[in-house]
């Protein structure tokens, strides 16, 4: 399962009265910023650095990817997510159907790792265009939409979903969502506790070869002498772990020493 990505809203307080000069005229963030908050949730998401949604809506505007009452061009995702040192691609076929072959394109690529941002058409998530973040697909379509929190919203329906999305721009992060090593260690006790007995004999008969093939340190030389001085041991043997009646002989015998 992806991980969530950072959620950002359009219409935060912070910045949603935010207007800048673009093409044709002014667009604030508020009213006309849902890809430039997209964008910023993601790339936030992956670089690990704060970018908030002022960041690319300025990047957008003063780069020419903005016009006043139309909104974001679909030009703008590749070369903002580029800037980052992210991928991302836009699937040049549009998705007007429950059945359209996009629908499978996305959900597997949704399960490889990828995140999309989704451009949606007349319907539950917008009365024209909207841009919303696309970040898991299962029994509903998790998303992160930056202009609402309604829960059919964020976890939509598939097919009512995948009937009004429009365009989809893919952005790679399956090395955020499937790093190498992601899974938990164990303990040494939960391990231990999870072999056999077998297992465990095999395991030392294992370690005590590989133990009998090292060097032994400066300070067991040093304890082997003076075993042997004292007639405990002819310094050959035990080299391997004894059972406790073994102990107790070899303890005996250096007390009568």
């Amino acid at each position: 399962m992806n991980k969530r990505p950072v959620c950002y809203m359009q219409t935060d307080s912070r910045w949603k009265n935010v207007r800048l000069n673009c093409n044709g005229g002014t667009m604030s963030i508020g009213g006309g910023g849902c890809g430039q908050t997209s964008a910023a949730m993601l790339i936030e998401t992956l670089t690990g650095k704060t970018c908030l949604p002022t960041e690319t809506f300025r990047w957008s505007c003063e780069n020419g990817y903005v016009y006043a009452n139309q909104g974001t061009a679909y030009e703008f995702f590749k070369p903002v997510f580029a800037k980052y040192g992210i991928s991302c691609g836009m699937i040049p076929t549009v998705c007007m159907s429950k059945t359209s072959p996009v629908r499978t394109m996305v959900e597997d690529m949704l399960k490889q790792g990828y995140y999309f941002i989704a451009l949606m058409k007349k319907g539950l998530w917008t009365n024209g265009g909207h841009y919303v973040v696309v970040w898991w697909a299962d029994d509903k379509i998790r998303i992160n939409d930056p202009a609402s929190k309604r829960t059919e919203r964020m976890n939509g329906d598939p097919d009512t979903f995948f009937s009004q999305a429009k365009y989809f721009w893919w952005v790679d992060a399956r090395e955020y969502n499937n790093p190498k090593g992601d899974e938990l260690d164990m303990t040494k006790a939960e391990f231990l506790k999870s072999l056999t007995a077998e297992e465990c004999a095999q395991i030392v008969s294992a370690a005590n070869e590989h133990l009998a093939a090292q060097s032994a340190p400066k300070w067991a030389e040093e304890e082997l002498a003076e075993a042997k001085a004292l007639g405990i041991t002819d310094g050959t043997r035990p080299m391997q772990l004894i059972p406790r009646y073994q102990a107790a002989i070899m303890a005996k015998r250096a007390a009568k020493k």
